[in-house]
């Protein structure tokens, strides 16, 4: 049980660094997005490509593509 307890522990903990970085990810695109007027759109396409990364990897679960969890 406790080692069932840790792993879940382990999972809300993962969730939330994911949250908080492409919460950090979204702010910086937003602040870009109004103070640059012009020119703004490479750097919201690389942070763009930038957030995707966890979204696929935490939230699509491609991560088990490569490592498969035994049961």
């Amino acid at each position: 049980m406790n080692k069932n307890r840790t792993a879940l522990g382990a999972k809300t903990r993962l969730g939330i660094i994911v949250f908080v970085v492409l919460m950090v990810l979204e702010i910086i695109e937003y602040v870009i997005g109004v103070q640059f007027k012009r020119g703004n759109w490479p750097v919201l396409a690389i942070l763009a490509i930038i957030a995707a990364w966890p979204i696929v990897w935490y939230f699509m679960h491609v991560h088990q593509l490569w490592h498969h969890e035994e049961e």
